[in-house]
């Protein structure tokens, strides 16, 4: 979706409401991002803002079971002309000061053209969660079997002395605690 800011201005009141329902490649979405958008123009430039949302597949990171899990995000992006960036530094405009929100913007292209669908995708995909994990509930990491011979589960005999063989690597440290098994 693509939103010429020639034609904003040319509306009315310089505001585009704007039903936003499009299959993004966001990485675990399983159903299309939707939501509601705004698109304005004034003094400062074209500024978009609106909630979109979709859910998401994930794998938790702890029991690596899979599960869903609803993102809403919040979108807000100013756009500026080109130039302006520069005009602000020009008057004299402090570099050490603490940021705000409107301090995040992008230049205007050249072309007039936005794309609202890259601007969605990009916050889609800053909103979707590092670490994920299933919930409250979650069991954990997944237990080793409990198999009696060799791989994970260790070698314990009837007498409860694992016979496996010590790893060359570790043998030192058996010499620091020479009174335990």
């Amino acid at each position: 979706m693509k939103i010429n800011v020639d034609d904003l201005q040319e509306l009315p009141s310089h505001r585009l409401s704007l039903e936003f329902n499009e299959e993004l490649d966001v990485t675990d979405a399983v159903k299309p991002v939707v939501g509601e958008l705004v698109v304005t123009f004034g003094a400062t430039g074209m500024r978009l803002v609106g909630n979109v949302k979709t859910l998401l597949k994930l794998s938790c990171q702890a029991c690596l079971r899979p599960y869903f899990q609803p993102l809403s995000v919040d979108v807000e992006e100013l756009f500026v002309p080109t130039g302006s960036m520069e005009a602000e530094f020009e008057k004299g405009a402090p570099r050490d000061r603490e940021l705000h929100g409107d301090d995040f913007y992008e230049e205007l292209p050249a072309d007039g053209i936005v794309d609202i669908s890259d601007v969605v995708y990009q916050a889609v995909t800053l909103a979707s969660p590092v670490f994920s994990r299933c919930g409250e509930e979650c069991p954990g990491p997944p237990k080793p079997e409990a198999s009696g011979t060799g791989g994970l589960s260790g070698g314990n005999s009837a007498s409860g002395k694992d016979e496996r063989p010590i790893d060359p690597r570790w043998k030192n440290l058996k010499s620091l605690f020479p009174n335990e098994e």
